[in-house]
Order: C-alpha cells, then structure tokens, then sequence
C-alpha cells in the first residue's frame, strides 16, 4: 500500500471532527503511514496533525488517484470506527471526504464495507493488528474496476 501524505493529513482531519484524536487513532494512523512509505518531513507533518487539529477543508486530495480515493476512503471508515462509535458528525465528515475526493455512493460502501471486512477479523479493531495489507487485497476483490494503482 502506497498512499501520499494528502490521504493521510485527510484521515487526520476525520479523526478530529469529534474534537479529539484518541491514541488508538493517532496510533493506527501513524502505524498506517509508516507502512505506506510515509517518511521524513512527510511523515513529521502527519505526526503533527495527529497532536494539532487539522480541518478536512485545510487538504489537498486533488492529485489522488481514484485507487488513492478508495484507499483513503476506506481507511477514514476505519479510523472514524477505531474507537467503537461512528458519531453523527464523523459521519457526516465521511460523507464530505467522500464528495472531497469524488467517489460515488457505490465506492464509498464497497470501500467501508472492505475495512470492516478487515476490522472483523480477530483483533482487527485494534490499530496496531489492523492489516493494512489485507485492506488493500479486500479493496482489489471488492472493486476489481479501480484496482490498478497509477
């Protein structure tokens, strides 16, 4: 799985709409970067936005490739879960990062569907045993049609 910093900055802005971002998020969300092949500067400015809130509005996602849309999406799904609640308002910032990255309705579900697939599995919920690499298999099975990372 490669992501840019972008997805993950995004994933941050998810995980402060409900004006904290818990250590199991901050936590899932770093581990996620590093895996990614988030370093250097990139990976300090995805730190910094685990620590300091960031607004979905403050992101760039405009260069991601449509594979890159599903993956972040579906990461976001995930984290906004991490902590056994998906607020009103977490939804609702799912829905404009969706709209933020242009994903129909369709890949959204099939994107959320394919990180709970992955959560459900022994220990998934928790950010340091959710398998990142099985996520991006899921995404391949689930949605064969955007499956060829640029």
């Amino acid at each position: 799985m490669n992501l840019s910093k972008a997805s993950f900055l995004a994933l941050a802005a998810i995980g402060w709409v409900d004006g904290s971002l818990q250590k199991p998020e901050a936590t899932g969300l770093l581990r996620a970067a590093k895996e990614a092949g988030v370093s250097g500067a990139d990976l300090a400015e995805v730190e910094k936005a685990t620590q300091n809130k960031i607004a979905l509005d403050a992101v760039d996602v405009s260069g991601l490739s449509t594979w890159d849309q599903v993956v972040t999406y579906a990461l976001a799904s995930w984290l906004a879960s991490v902590d056994g609640v998906v607020s009103s308002d977490e939804h609702e910032s799912l829905g404009k990062l969706g709209d933020k990255l242009g994903l129909d309705k369709a890949l959204r579900t099939r994107a959320a569907t394919a990180a709970n697939d992955i959560a459900c599995l022994p220990e998934g919920g928790r950010p340091e045993r959710f398998d990142f690499q099985k996520l991006t298999a899921r995404l391949k099975e689930k949605l064969p049609q955007v499956a060829s990372p640029k």
